[in-house]
């Protein structure tokens, strides 16, 4: 039978099936593995990396002391972060933070905040919030700007968990707690 015989809900069947297995992959778009260099002093990294509409970029990666950490970077241009603030995060209706594992500052720049999510011992991970990253729906960030002006921005966490994994490791496992 000839595609241009079927009937209309048949036509439509395969539209909606095209859709359905299309969809996650779309999502996951969102998501790239890129290598670049996250510290002078480091050598290149595997970095899950997406870019939001506004044109915020939020990094996530492992670094060589086995480190998980995320980096919210400015858009290109004039604006900077004020010294020494942290932004606050939040992930879907999760607490905001502005804090590191075990209650550390962010490190922060003019252009960008980092933040500790973990550390990977014996191919584990215990971080609620490394694991909430990787589930999620979305993560929003805001902060005041050197000028004093205030923003906020979201990404989507589509297609994070396979990012991350495809980072991290096959092999390493993570967990909310022991």
């Amino acid at each position: 039978m000839s595609l241009r015989k079927l009937p209309l809900v048949g036509s439509g069947c395969i539209c909606l099936l095209y859709t359905v297995l299309l969809l996650p992959a779309v999502a996951a778009a969102q998501w790239n593995i890129v290598t670049h260099q996250t510290a002078e002093s480091e050598p290149q990294t595997k970095v899950a990396q997406t870019i939001n509409e506004a044109g915020y970029t939020l990094e996530i990666y492992r670094d060589a002391g086995d480190t998980i950490r995320s980096r919210l970077t400015l858009t290109d241009g004039l604006i900077q972060l004020t010294d020494k603030s942290c932004p606050t995060f939040q992930i879907d209706k999760g607490k905001a933070r502005n804090r590191s594992i075990n209650d550390a500052p962010c490190i922060s720049r003019s252009q960008w905040a980092e933040f500790i999510l973990g550390q990977v011992k014996n191919d584990k991970v215990e971080s609620p919030i490394l694991l909430s990253l990787m589930n999620g729906i979305n993560i929003s960030f805001r902060f005041v700007l050197a000028n004093g002006d205030y923003r906020e921005t979201q990404f989507s966490l589509a297609g994070s968990k396979w990012a991350m994994t495809s980072v991290f490791g096959q092999n390493v496992t993570v967990t909310a707690s022991q």
